[in-house]
């Protein structure tokens, strides 16, 4: 189960920065929506990341638990990298290309650091 929750996780993670963030290339709308940007986004993610880390595998005591926990955290990984992508997709247009770059490193260190967690779970 170890290989597969590993193989799962970056599977999702190069194919769901590529869909997101290159191929549908998804920005949120132009206008000033500071309730998006302060208010919704941070919410929803911060409900996404503990979820995430609330949860253990070695805590699931049947089989549907065990699935239902491998859905949800595929639900999770795939929310997390829209929402980043997106997010970096529209701030793109104001930030020189250094900035890009350093955007992106964080907000891919940050799903990075999600598969980093479900590795150490595996482990424990």
């Amino acid at each position: 189960m170890k290989a597969f929750v590993i193989v799962r996780d970056f599977l999702i993670f190069i194919l769901g920065v590529w869909f997101f963030q290159f191929h549908t290339r998804y920005t949120f709308p132009e206008e000033d929506n500071l309730l998006l940007y302060f208010v919704a986004i941070p919410v929803i993610w911060s409900t996404l990341i503990h979820i995430w880390t609330a949860t253990s595998y070695k805590e699931q005591k049947n089989l549907f638990m065990t699935v239902f926990t491998h859905v949800m955290a595929i639900l999770l990984l795939i929310s997390t990298i829209f929402i980043i992508s997106a997010t970096l997709n529209t701030i793109a247009k104001t930030l020189d290309p250094l900035g890009i770059i350093f955007f992106h490193f964080v907000g891919w260190t940050v799903i990075l650091s999600l598969i980093f967690y479900d590795i150490v779970d595996m482990y424990r």
